[in-house]
């Protein structure tokens, strides 16, 4: 099974399921592998192609939670907050603010495996 981050909630998926694409955020997608093992990586939006059994994810950056240096992850939350909130003149927020999700995607992600306790 899948579970995919998309703009209307959270969208799981089964072996079997009918086609379809759908848009994804930025966030965590979740799936459970054959030997019924929960695995998650952090994506950075993109789309995904679902067809009766085969899921396709397209996205610019995708990090399993295995691999996340969740340091280098929480510094890169704490300058895009600090970003946002400073408000400096010329600082990109778009930019910033896409930053931000990804890096707590990230965080989410090495939560979610188990490699840190609950983040705020």
């Amino acid at each position: 099974s899948i579970t995919l981050e998309c703009p209307d909630g959270l969208r799981g998926v089964l072996p079997g399921h009918a086609p379809f694409l759908v848009e994804l955020l930025t966030g965590v997608l979740k799936y459970t592998t054959i030997d019924d093992q929960k695995k998650f990586i952090a994506i950075s939006g993109g789309a995904a192609e679902i067809t009766p059994y085969q899921v396709t994810i397209i996205t610019d950056s995708a990090e399993s939670a295995d691999e996340i240096d969740v340091a280098r992850a929480q510094e890169a939350a704490t300058r895009a907050q600090q970003r946002i909130k400073e408000k400096t003149p010329g600082t990109d927020f778009i930019r910033a603010e896409a930053a931000l999700k990804r890096s707590l995607a990230r965080l989410r992600a090495a939560e979610l495996a188990g490699k840190i306790g609950k983040f705020s």
